[in-house]
């Protein structure tokens, strides 16, 4: 009796040894399990995004005529400067009835577009009820916005796939975003990555805002989708930085509420009207600070008030730092006119700004922006006077200079007339710029620049007053 119990006994212990090893074995392949499982989920809702998305993304080949990248004999004739350039992009359909959007550099110069559709259609040109998989369309360009590289197409095609647009507002950065375009003429390709920034203008003073990523972009992305998650709609690829040609995981999309109300602008009047209050402002540098004894490093600074302008009317004036626009505090150029794109003339905007130590605000009506005149100044053929500090000959701006009808708003100043052979001073004037004053003082002859220049030491800050095309902007630098 004890013999049979003691086996029963060990019979239990070995069911229980038994059983707790296939425990540890399921506890050890459970998390692999799960894993493969959480893996094969996200493969099948990037099939399923890039599914939905891709029948909305359209192949655009362009022809047109340009100068030849290749072509750098200069003792060739004009004629053979130009030759004919062939180039691709994407688009993405926004409207079906055959409304595209794409970028607007693409269309440089074009003499015929093409849009190829890798899908079924309908066509409102024939009478048959579907047309082939992939089919071709002839484009016309319906307009064109520079500012913000934004272009619409019209093809004649209807029951087109249209892609649901997103809230480009509330993305966050390190979001899952995924890009599909045509690169290199792959069609239809896509790449996955992150929101690497919001807001980010890619340059100094460039315009507008983009949503930074390092979902791969390349030659042929051009005009194709930025999308989320769920397949919305976020963003139009628009261009990369690299320096190698290839993608570098530095790629720009314009967001989708510019994107899209910019389109609608173009698809109704075929141009954008973008408001203005007459003010042009700069970032402010350190160099600023130091040369115009500014009393914080951050903020804009106002360079210039038009004018018989609305800024001019309500007493803003050059050197306020500008801090706020309808609340929304504001740092760079690209802030300030993307804020611009969604008023109507008519609108009032709200400013905070700081004069010396005084705060201040002021409401401005929104006006249509007048564009910088077309006219430029041409090189002066006056006696020269050379200001070495400056790497610049300049003459005073005379009455009878002034006679002559130019689109001189000053009074006073240099006009930089040419520039020094082999000078490697580097202050940001231009031939055809008014110096009007140097570090707040103002400038009347070349010989009182020449002094002011001179009295500097290697290090100083110098801001240099200029009046360019129409508008006052500051040049900072220090002395070498």
């Amino acid at each position: 009796m004890r013999e049979q119990n003691k086996t029963k006994l060990l019979a239990r212990v070995l069911f229980v040894g038994i059983l707790a090893s296939f425990n540890v074995l399921y506890a050890q392949q459970k998390p692999r399990s799960s894993a493969i499982d959480q893996l094969e989920q996200l493969n099948r809702s990037v099939q399923g995004i890039v599914s939905r998305v891709a029948p909305a993304i359209v192949r655009i080949d362009v022809v047109g005529y340009g100068r030849s990248d290749d072509d750098d004999d200069k003792e060739k004739s004009e004629a053979h400067l130009i030759s004919k350039v062939k180039s691709l992009a994407s688009g993405i359909i926004l409207d079906a009835d055959g409304y595209l959007l794409t970028n607007a550099h693409v269309l440089k110069g074009a003499k015929q577009v093409r849009v190829t559709l890798v899908q079924s259609v309908h066509s409102s040109n024939e009478s048959a009820a579907s047309k082939p998989h992939k089919i071709t369309f002839d484009a016309r360009i319906v307009g064109v916005f520079d500012d913000a590289d934004v272009a619409v197409l019209k093809i004649e095609a209807t029951g087109l796939p249209v892609l649901p647009l997103g809230d480009a507002s509330q993305i966050q950065q390190g979001q899952l975003v995924f890009a599909i375009g045509n690169p290199e003429g792959l069609n239809n390709s896509v790449s996955m990555g992150v929101v690497s920034a919001v807001g980010r203008p890619p340059q100094s003073g460039a315009v507008p805002l983009y949503i930074q990523t390092d979902a791969a972009l390349n030659p042929g992305s051009s005009g194709g989708a930025l999308v989320d998650i769920h397949g919305h709609l976020i963003g139009m690829a628009s261009f990369s930085l690299t320096e190698s040609g290839g993608s570098e995981g530095l790629g720009f999309a314009l967001p989708s509420n510019i994107m899209y109300l910019i389109y609608k602008e173009l698809k109704s009047k075929g141009h954008v009207q973008v408001g203005d209050i007459g003010l042009n402002v700069q970032s402010i540098t350190p160099t600023m600070v130091s040369g115009l004894r500014l009393p914080q490093d951050s903020g804009l600074i106002v360079s210039d008030v038009a004018a018989d302008s609305p800024a001019e009317a309500v007493g803003i004036q050059q050197k306020d730092i500008l801090i706020s626009l309808d609340g929304s505090p504001i740092d760079t150029v690209a802030q300030y006119a993307t804020v611009f794109y969604t008023k109507q003339p008519g609108d009032q905007v709200e400013l905070q700004l700081l004069r010396g130590s005084q705060l201040i605000t002021a409401s401005a009506r929104v006006r249509v922006r007048v564009d910088d005149p077309e006219h430029l100044l041409e090189r002066l053929d006056l006696h020269k006077s050379i200001v070495k500090p400056l790497g610049i000959v300049g003459t005073a701006l005379s009455k009878s200079r002034r006679a002559t009808g130019e689109a001189l708003r000053s009074k006073s100043g240099v006009l930089v007339s040419g520039e020094l052979a082999h000078s490697d001073i580097d202050t940001g004037l231009l031939v055809g710029d008014l110096i009007r004053s140097v570090n707040g003082t103002d400038v009347q002859t070349v010989e009182g620049l020449r002094s002011l220049v001179q009295a500097f030491k290697p290090g100083d800050a110098v801001v240099l007053q200029v009046e360019r095309h129409g508008r006052f902007m500051y040049l900072p630098f220090e002395i070498d």
